[in-house]
């Protein structure tokens, strides 16, 4: 029954099985084999009291149902990781096969999708739509084939030859795709390495040169070129990544012990946003994740969940510090091991199933056979795979109806917003201004949202009203020139042609010394664009003419 989990180096293929359904089916298959085999918890048994915990997290939160997605990839997860952990020589020796094999057609499938695109972030290859996933993969790859190239008994032969195909191949990927966060996985592997084998001097060089890189980017007295490469400057947008992570900090800080709940990072962020100082609006960016899987866990679980999620991860890496042994699977996996671990200090990956089994099943094949003979108890092994099985209905149902959606993610203003434009359609301007209110209140950076309740007041001549949202527009959005262009009508209504006027010199002073920075969004395009009509009717009402 190991073949099963094995299996999910082949799902890399099938996008990671993000697809839900595909999951579900996965899912089943893993949890089967766990009624099956009954493995002993293993490693699994470090992580438990951190799936408590959020599980107590999902419970109290605002929106337990968006706990279901995370919950059911976790735990079975955990159960590969048991799986693997009960794996005979032969079976480590093919998952050990199958991962490379699968990587070799992730980072085939990465290149063709980046041929003549620019390479990079045009990567994506089967793990769609980000070229990071493909990766994290790559970075994987490469260091167990560097491990099991290097080990006495590694690959002999053809096989020899493969792997250093193989390795070749990723290391190549890896340049085209300009991944930091690989590049970080590579070096990790390389230290580990050296303390696996007792290498002191290569071990300390390492560590020197990683403390001295750290402090020259800090300090910024590394070499501009090397500071624009490692912080891609070049990109439209500075890198953002420092100031996720503080938010991240800040959404746990407002609630230490059990955070927001597993899959309600994005509910968190809506209220800890980051701005982009340079872009076409300050408050365009969104996320579900946090660009780093601690820092997830901490906004998600609370900084109490962080420590139980910081345990079971110490208890699992602890393993890749071991002295190397005879077994070139067991070393190929601490490589990997330590390779994607460093890589997921920067990057979300585990939300992607198959990435997730591969990172705890990396983890339970490099340390010893457990040593503890509990299993897997029945009750749980029903619960999960129940729980893995519908986990996928919730979101499934919200997509139907917006409606509907309101009331199973009541944390989202997506749902209010779509209710807002139906009621608009339906000349229901109560109903329109009600949920544009909600979404308001559940996005209190939103600009939109204000503008919009700005435009129902202006309507029904409550232009009072309308001059405090636009006002609070503004002040979120300063370059928001539909609502400059609004709030001239609204001053003359109020009887302050001069304020008017002015407002309307400044959204001319504004409109002719902007440079557009590119439009990455439906927010950014609202926030920056304007209409010649909206323009012609806001200089005709300062003027009198209307």
């Amino acid at each position: 029954m190991g073949a099963v989990p094995r299996l999910f180096a082949f799902c890399i293929l099938l996008g990671g099985l993000r697809e839900p359904l595909w999951f579900a089916a996965a899912a089943a298959a893993v949890w089967a084999a766990v009624w099956t085999s009954r493995p002993a918890l293993g490693p699994a048994i470090n992580w438990l009291p951190w799936l408590g915990w959020a599980g107590v997290s999902a419970l109290v939160s605002s929106q337990p149902l968006a706990a279901l997605p995370p919950l059911a990839r976790w735990s079975t997860a955990l159960a590969c990781a048991s799986l693997a952990a009960s794996w005979k020589p032969k079976e480590r020796e093919d998952w050990l096969r199958a991962f490379l094999i699968a990587a070799a057609g992730a980072a085939v499938a990465a290149l063709a999708t980046g041929a003549g695109r620019g390479w990079a972030n045009n990567m994506t290859g089967v793990l769609p739509p980000y070229s990071n996933y493909t990766a994290f993969v790559l970075t994987g790859a490469a260091a167990a084939a560097a491990a099991w190239l290097l080990h006495p008994r590694g690959p002999k032969g053809r096989e020899r030859a493969a792997a250093i195909a193989l390795l070749a191949l990723c290391v190549a990927s890896l340049f085209l795709l300009r991944s930091r966060g690989a590049w970080l996985g590579i070096g990790a592997a390389a230290f580990v390495w050296t303390v696996r084998h007792r290498r002191p001097r290569e071990s300390l060089a390492l560590a020197l040169f990683a403390v001295f890189m750290g402090a020259a980017l800090t300090t910024q007295l590394m070499p501009a070129s090397w500071e624009n490469a490692l912080l891609k400057k070049y990109r439209a947008h500075a890198e953002a990544r420092p100031r996720i992570w503080r938010a991240a900090a800040a959404i746990a800080s407002d609630s230490p012990w059990l955070g927001v709940g597993p899959g309600n990072f994005g509910a968190g962020f809506r209220r800890r946003p980051v701005p982009f100082e340079d872009g076409a609006a300050r408050w365009s960016m969104s996320t579900d994740y946090s660009h780093g899987e601690a820092q997830q866990a901490a906004a998600e679980t609370g900084w109490a969940g962080l420590a139980l999620w910081l345990l079971g991860a110490g208890v699992a890496l602890g393993a890749m510090l071991r002295k190397a042994g005879d077994d070139p699977v067991r070393e190929a996996a601490a490589l990997a091991a330590a390779a994607l671990s460093a890589h997921l200090l920067v990057d979300n990956m585990l939300q992607i199933p198959a990435l997730a089994a591969l990172w705890l099943t990396a983890l339970a094949l490099a340390a010893p056979p457990p040593g503890a003979i509990e299993r897997w108890p029945r009750v749980a092994i029903v619960a999960a795979g129940l729980l893995a099985l519908v986990s996928w209905i919730p979101k499934t149902l919200a997509a139907s109806s917006p409606a509907r959606a309101a009331v199973l993610f009541p944390d989202d203003p997506g749902p209010r917003e779509d209710l807002a434009y139906a009621a608009a359609r339906a000349h229901d301007a109560s109903s329109a201004f009600k949920n544009f209110g909600e979404a308001a209140r559940l996005a209190p950076y939103n600009a939109i949202y204000r503008w919009r309740l700005a435009q129902f007041s202006g309507a029904i001549d409550r232009w009072n009203d309308a001059e405090f949202f636009i006002a609070r527009a503004i002040e979120l959005e300063p370059g928001f020139m539909r609502a400059r262009l609004l709030r001239v009508e609204a001053l003359v209504h109020l009887g302050k042609k001069k304020e008017a006027r002015a407002e309307l010199d400044e959204f001319r002073r504004l409109r002719d010394t902007r440079v557009n920075p590119g439009i990455h969004s439906g927010y950014d395009a609202t926030v920056w664009e304007f209409g010649s009509d909206e323009y012609e009717r806001a200089v005709s009402v300062a003027s009198g003419r209307k």
